[in-house]
């Protein structure tokens, strides 16, 4: 049975339903009574489903019959991972501006680099911190670890998003302020910026902590409904904190009104701020990054 619903989670990534839930009809059959089976998110379909429907009700009967096993789900305390590019001529003689960078659901760190490497002010340093939870597809697809800041796979119930969100925005925040202990940084605030998912975070980040980051460049950010920036932009207002939004008319993944409506909020609430459209699809064009250099040297002039 375990092998029948190995190929029935094979089917089903590989996009037949139909073939996936025969295959689990096969698994049940043989004897699979464990409702966490088909705890992931990519089985909730079945609960909408005629066929999946049954197969739910008959494994949650079985469990019934065996003795339930529960999940619940705690804070934890881990290590984690960020990395640092330094200017070229890095002295810890002198004093440098911080810049972290946030980067999008299903990426890593590494696939940031070159393009940090077109804006990255020959005075500051970049840090790239790791999303803390792994995503299981895109890792098996891409043969390398990929991450995501809200944990996905973890099956958890949506009542717990904003917790997993307040937690992620927290481990960069905590990035953020090792790296004041760690490296000779100036006095003065760091700047977040963040591609899609990542741009996301970036806003939430500065949310929570207005007093303690200058601005935040959103490349292509997403949206979901977990997060508070609008209910911080009293606090971001007091404290100046700058943005820059730079969004594709033609992005594929977040439509561009999804800007609009970020800078519409922003404006409405006295926020500085900067919508910059251009054209390129799901990630900076040629004349974004170029903007978005710009902006950071007006930025970082300012201290």
């Amino acid at each position: 049975k375990e092998a029948l619903l190995l190929l029935a989670r094979c089917w089903l990534r590989a996009g037949d339903t139909t073939a996936a839930l025969q295959v689990l009809d096969n698994a049940v059959r043989a004897g699979l009574s464990d409702t966490l089976a088909i705890a992931e998110p990519e089985w909730r379909f079945l609960h909408s489903h005629p066929q999946g429907s049954r197969l739910v009700s008959e494994l949650r009967r079985r469990a019934r019959a065996r003795g339930m096993i529960g999940v619940e789900f705690l804070p934890q305390e881990r290590l984690g991972r960020y990395f640092v590019l330094y200017p070229p001529g890095y002295d810890t003689a002198r004093r440098y501006n911080l810049i972290v960078l946030l980067h999008g659901n299903s990426q890593e760190p590494a696939q940031l680099f070159a393009w940090a490497r077109e804006w990255q002010p020959e005075n500051a340093l970049i840090l790239i911190p790791e999303a803390p939870y792994v995503r299981l597809r895109p890792t098996l697809n891409a043969a390398a670890l990929r991450f995501s800041a809200l944990g996905e796979e973890l099956g958890a119930p949506d009542t717990l998003r904003r917790t997993i969100l307040a937690m992620t925005a927290e481990w960069y925040h905590r990035v953020t302020t090792d790296a004041l202990r760690r490296f000779p940084i100036r006095r003065m605030l760091p700047v977040v910026v963040g591609f899609s998912q990542g741009g996301f975070l970036a806003a939430e980040l500065v949310g929570r902590h207005p007093d303690a980051y200058a601005g935040a460049a959103l490349v292509a950010a997403s949206y979901y409904p977990e997060g508070t920036l609008l209910e911080r932009l009293a606090e971001v207002r007091r404290f100046g904190v700058s943005f820059l939004l730079l969004h594709a008319l033609d992005d594929p993944i977040v439509p561009y009104q999804t800007a609009e409506l970020l800078a519409n909020a922003l404006a409405q609430a006295g926020v500085e701020h900067e919508l910059y459209a251009f054209r390129g699809g799901h990630w900076a064009s040629a004349e974004a990054t170029e903007r978005l250099r710009q902006w950071l040297q007006q930025l970082l002039k300012r201290y």
